[in-house]
C-alpha cells in the first residue's frame, strides 16, 4: 500500500514537473511559434519586387553558361537559380535575368545571331524590342563583350544607348567609377550618353562616368539651339552669346543681355542656368584653358658704382 502511493505520488510529481516545463518561458516542445509570435507585416500586401520592371515578353534567347557559377531568373519569378552542372544550355524569355558570380561566365545568344558575353561578376535583363525596349539592359558589369546586327540596341549601367551592327564591342568597368566602352570591329558604333551622341571608329573607345543621376539620353528639345566647338557641341536655350577661344579649344557662353526668360547650356554631360552676367566655359576631354601670362619681373637695378680713390684702389 506504502509503495503504491509512493508510485502514485512520483507520478504526480512527474506530470506536474512536465507540465511546468512546457509552460516554461523559452520552451518549445508544444508550439514552436509560442513566444516570441509571428512577425506580423508592415505592408499588406507586400510590394512585388523588380519584377514588376521586367514584365515577360514574346522574345526568346538562348544562354549558353561557359564557366560556373551561373544564375538564371525566369521572367516574372522573384529570386533566380542556379544551373546545374548537366545544364549547359537554357531557354529565357524578355523578361528573364542572367546573373553571372565571379569567375564565371555566360553567353547570350538571340535567333538573328546576335550575342552578349558576360566575363566575371555580371547582372543583365532580356528587353523586349516588341514593347520598344533594347534587346538587353545591364544592371552590373564586370566585362562585356557584345556583338551586335543592324538595329540592336543594348541599355548600358546608368542608362546610356549603345547601338552597332557589328562587333566585338567591349565594355569594362574600373574601380574609378567608370566604364570603358572600346569598338574593336571594322565598322562604327553609336553611343547615345545624356545628351551626346558618340560615333566611335574602329580602335576607338570612350571612358564613360557612372553618374548617380544616370546617363539616360535626353530628348531632344526643338527650341535649344545646337552650336559645334572644337571637337564637342553644346545646346542653348534663351539668349546667349557665344565666344569660341580656339586656341584653346572652349567655348565660352556669356547672358549678357538682361530677360526674365530662362537661360541655360546643356552640353559634355551637365546643365547649367545661367542668369544675367554669368557665363560658363566648356572644354574638351585633353584641352587646358591657357595660361595665364606672369607678370614681368621688375627690372634689376644696376650695380652700384664703386668710387675710384686717387691711390687706384
Amino acid at each position: 500500500m506504502k509503495s503504491a502511493r509512493a508510485r502514485q505520488s512520483a507520478t504526480t510529481r512527474l506530470v506536474l514537473l512536465a507540465l511546468a516545463l512546457t509552460f516554461a518561458p523559452g520552451c518549445f516542445w508544444r508550439d514552436p511559434q509560442r513566444w516570441p509570435g509571428p512577425m506580423r507585416p508592415e505592408v499588406d500586401p507586400l510590394p512585388p519586387g523588380d519584377a514588376a520592371n521586367h514584365p515577360a515578353g514574346p522574345e526568346e534567347v538562348s544562354l549558353i553558361r561557359h564557366a560556373d557559377p551561373v544564375q538564371v531568373r525566369p521572367a516574372g519569378a522573384l529570386s533566380g537559380h542556379p544551373l546545374s552542372f548537366y545544364e549547359k544550355k537554357v531557354r529565357l524569355t524578355a523578361g528573364g535575368a542572367v546573373i553571372v558570380a565571379p569567375g564565371g561566365r555566360a553567353e547570350v545568344l538571340w535567333p538573328g545571331g546576335s550575342s552578349i558575353v558576360l566575363f566575371g561578376r555580371g547582372i543583365g535583363w532580356v528587353g523586349s524590342p516588341s514593347r520598344g525596349e533594347p534587346m538587353f539592359e545591364f544592371q552590373e558589369v564586370e566585362r562585356a563583350s557584345l556583338d551586335l546586327n543592324e538595329g540592336d540596341q543594348v541599355r548600358l549601367l546608368g542608362g546610356s544607348i549603345l547601338s552597332g551592327s557589328s562587333g566585338p564591342y567591349l565594355l569594362e568597368r574600373t574601380a574609378e567609377g567608370t566604364m570603358w566602352v572600346r569598338n574593336q570591329s571594322k565598322g562604327s558604333v553609336r553611343l547615345a550618353f545624356r545628351e551626346e551622341l558618340f560615333e566611335l571608329g574602329p580602335g576607338q573607345g570612350v571612358l564613360l562616368p557612372l553618374l548617380s543621376e544616370g546617363a539616360t539620353p535626353f530628348s531632344d528639345d526643338p527650341a535649344l539651339q545646337r552650336v559645334n566647338g572644337p571637337g564637342f557641341s553644346v545646346r542653348l536655350l534663351g539668349d546667349l552669346e557665344v565666344a569660341e577661344e580656339s586656341e584653346a579649344g572652349m567655348l565660352r557662353i556669356n547672358a549678357t543681355t538682361a530677360t526674365s526668360e530662362p537661360r541655360e547650356v546643356r552640353g559634355l554631360g551637365v546643365r547649367v542656368h545661367l542668369s544675367t552676367g554669368d557665363s560658363a566655359v566648356f572644354s574638351g576631354m585633353g584641352n587646358k584653358p591657357p595660361a595665364k601670362p606672369k607678370p614681368n619681373a621688375p627690372a634689376a637695378p644696376p650695380p652700384a658704382e664703386t668710387p675710384i680713390q686717387p691711390d687706384g684702389s
